[in-house]
């Protein structure tokens, strides 16, 4: 009987560019624009210098790229800063019901390991959508018993599989070797515990460019004979139990092959934590259908599934940790009407009047919401006015997600306002027409000679 493992490993084998629908092709392009933009932002922060600093020190050389800086590295190296540059910004994609952060979790590791070997645009693209397949449906088999039974962080513990999946096709492992790199995958992959992620704790930051270069590593690893068992994922001391206490393999396998998971990933408009975004965009319509203003407002109810719920510290301390504050994200959709990335610095943070805006909101778990997870990532906000009126939205699915998708001309503005943070609007727009070009690029090192610095 064929393990799901080796199930995997066979369509990762057998699937070639050609074989790919132009549609996910298509999604495959809009995904990397969308990382690479948000990586050269995430350059030029603290984070970005600290952790090029870190991937290009003693004993890392190399020649790949470091987006948005003069530093090359070797190609694990430039995976995990990339990662991380990408990821702490909190615009990264999401799939909703594996709750992984493809990604992030993919492209670095692909675009690295492809520029070293100097492959193709086809090659990274078709490695980026096996990438992506390999890690949601990882998702899909344990979720949501990863984080309601455990407590472990969904897309830092199963982002290893999306980059060892893309990286052992371009390495060109054959079936065995590439199921043994998704076994070395689930034995030396992090397992990220939620505390800090909760906690805004610096370390957050890193659990998603450790999940590249440890999927490059364990690619390379099973190419060297270091392989792990074909029953890696649902073995009975498998990774499937070791981080859920329910776990469903029909949901890994459903489709498998027929259909492409990258299509059901939504991509993030708002610098914050996915589960509040539909808070934020009930808030939008209640400003828009009464005029809201802060000082309006007696107290916020807000009411969510309980993995957004959480999120409720009220006066966080730090960058990190009001991107996961749903009191402090639903005070500046009140206050500000954006929530955009200069929205969540300290001395937005530490606002007293957003302080106390956020003092009044009141974040409780729905049993209603609850039972819709993950399928719906459902929010009701209710604000009580000074006056005792009481307004009421709902919202089940935030903008950006397949079936409220950001147009190519949103997902561009947005990529633009990124990028330029690092360079010219002229490189922007030619980074931006590259990759929109991939398939007819023979040399992926001519895409990321233009995110260096």
């Amino acid at each position: 009987m064929q393990t799901a493992t080796g199930a995997l490993a066979e369509l990762i084998v057998r699937t070639t560019f050609d074989s790919l629908p132009s549609t996910v092709v298509w999604e495959a392009k809009r995904r990397i624009a969308d990382v690479v933009g948000a990586g050269l932002a995430g350059s030029q922060t603290p984070v970005g210098k600290r952790i090029a600093e870190f991937a290009s020190g003693p004993g890392k050389s190399g020649h790949c790229v470091i987006w948005g800086s003069d530093e090359r590295t070797s190609p694990a190296h430039a995976a995990l800063a990339n990662g991380t540059q990408t990821f702490h910004l909190e615009l990264d994609d999401v799939h909703r019901t594996s709750n992984t952060h493809p990604g992030v979790t993919t492209i670095p590791a692909a675009l690295a390991l492809a520029e070293s070997l100097r492959l193709s645009g086809r090659a990274l693209l078709t490695s980026v959508i096996l990438g992506y397949e390999a890690q949601i449906r990882v998702g899909l088999a344990v979720s949501p018993s990863i984080f309601l039974d455990r407590t472990f962080l969904p897309p830092g513990t199963m982002g290893v599989f999306g980059a060892t999946a893309a990286t052992a096709k371009l390495l060109g492992l054959d079936h065995i070797a590439t199921a043994g790199a998704l076994g070395v995958a689930s034995y030396v992959g992090p397992l990220a515990p939620f505390e800090s992620f909760r906690l805004g704790a610096p370390a957050k930051d890193v659990i998603m460019g450790w999940a590249n270069l440890s999927g490059l590593h364990a690619s390379e690893l099973a190419a060297l004979g270091f392989g792990g068992p074909e029953s890696a994922l649902e073995g009975h001391y498998g990774f499937c139990k070791t981080v859920s206490e329910r776990f469903d393999m029909d949901r890994f396998a459903q489709g498998l092959g027929h259909s492409f998971e990258i299509l059901r990933t939504g991509i993030k408009p708002y610098a914050c934590c996915r589960q509040h975004h539909t808070a934020i965009d009930a808030v939008a319509a209640l400003k828009e259908a009464h005029g809201l203003r802060p000082e309006q407002v007696e107290r916020i109810r807000h009411r969510t599934f309980v993995v957004a719920s959480r999120g409720a510290d009220k006066q966080p301390q730090s960058v990190q940790s009001a991107k996961y504050s749903a009191p402090y994200t639903i005070a500046v959709a009140l206050a500000v009407g954006r929530n955009e990335r200069p929205q969540y610095s300290l001395d937005m943070i530490h606002d007293p009047a957003l302080r106390d805006l956020a003092s009044r909101v009141e974040v409780y778990p729905d049993a209603e919401l609850e039972a819709l997870y993950n399928d719906k990532w459902a929010s009701i906000v209710e604000i009580t006015l000074k006056d005792g009126q009481v307004l009421t939205a709902r919202r089940d699915l935030p903008k950006g997600e397949p079936e409220h998708p950001l147009s190519d001309a949103e997902l561009e503005a947005k990529f633009l306002s990124l990028a330029t943070d690092c360079v010219s609007i002229e490189r922007a727009k030619a980074v931006w027409e590259m990759i929109f070009s991939l398939d007819e690029v023979s040399d992926v090192s001519t895409l990321t000679g233009l995110l260096a610095a």
